[in-house]
């Protein structure tokens, strides 16, 4: 086997944290409700782990940019953010973590609650990736 073969193979086996990228459509409504609700929604999720929340921020989005809102939670193992365009129905996520949370069950516990409230919604992408490699 070449080195780089067994590098591949190294990484693949050990890495400490996961990056999951999520994308929605259809998720058109007024701003300030839909913030608001996401917001709240990513802190359910997070407060479901063994995670802390050490910082939290929802700007809401409207005037001199595309109405949406922005978000964020800063994680002690690392962070959890979305990203809205409410008039487009475009919806962004980004959850990382270094610890031993199992993020894609945030992730499927924060879909299964979005589409609950927004049946319309779809994931057009979904993705996880390891961080952190070794």
């Amino acid at each position: 086997m070449n080195i780089f073969k067994t590098l591949i193979l190294k990484i693949r086996m050990s890495y400490k944290g996961i990056h999951v990228l999520a994308d929605y459509t259809n998720i058109i409504g007024d701003e300030k409700e839909l913030g608001e609700f996401v917001f709240n929604l990513m802190i359910e999720c997070i407060n479901k782990t063994d995670m802390k929340i050490v910082h939290k921020k929802l700007c809401i989005l409207n005037g001199d940019t595309p109405p949406g809102f922005t978000s964020i939670l800063l994680l002690d193992a690392s962070h959890f953010s979305c990203h809205c365009y409410s008039e487009e129905g475009l919806l962004a996520i980004d959850l990382f973590t270094c610890g031993k949370t199992n993020t894609k069950e945030v992730v499927n516990n924060f879909s299964k609650n979005l589409i609950e409230k927004y049946p319309n919604i779809k994931c057009t992408y979904l993705n996880y990736h390891e961080r952190f490699n070794y």
